[in-house]
């Protein structure tokens, strides 16, 4: 019997596991609170990326995610889940902007950026309009 209860209970939780495909994953994958807090309260954006393509490594991840607009030391990735975010100053960059010039950095590395959720607001996680 405990036997019998204890492999409902370990299937039953497989649910909680994260997939790492849905978009809630990849956010919460390179969410850091005191970044976003910091950024919102400069007026600033934080947006999150899929990056798609060939697979990119940390350094040049890093390397990309700095530039016009963006706060420097924002960036936070996690590789396993093709997943960047960054900060933006949205009077310096657009959304699109930002998004095309790190698209034209990681170009030659094969990969390309999916914008897949901005914050303009505390508690506030906006879908990329298209």
């Amino acid at each position: 019997m405990r036997a019998a209860v204890t492999v409902a209970g370990l299937l039953l939780s497989l649910q909680a596991f994260a997939c790492g495909y849905c978009v809630e994953d990849k956010i919460a994958a390179t969410y850091d609170h005191a970044v976003i807090t910091r950024a919102l309260a400069s007026g600033h954006h934080v947006v999150f990326f899929h990056v798609d393509g060939a697979p990119v490594s940390r350094a040049v991840l890093e390397q990309a995610a700095s530039g016009r607009g963006i706060e420097k030391g924002s960036a936070r990735i996690s590789p396993d889940m093709l997943t960047l975010s960054v900060a933006f100053d949205p009077r310096r960059i657009s959304l699109v902007e930002l998004n095309a010039a790190l698209d034209r950095k990681l170009a030659k590395h094969k990969a390309s950026l999916l914008a897949l959720r901005v914050m303009e607001r505390p508690a506030d996680l906006a879908a990329v309009k298209r």
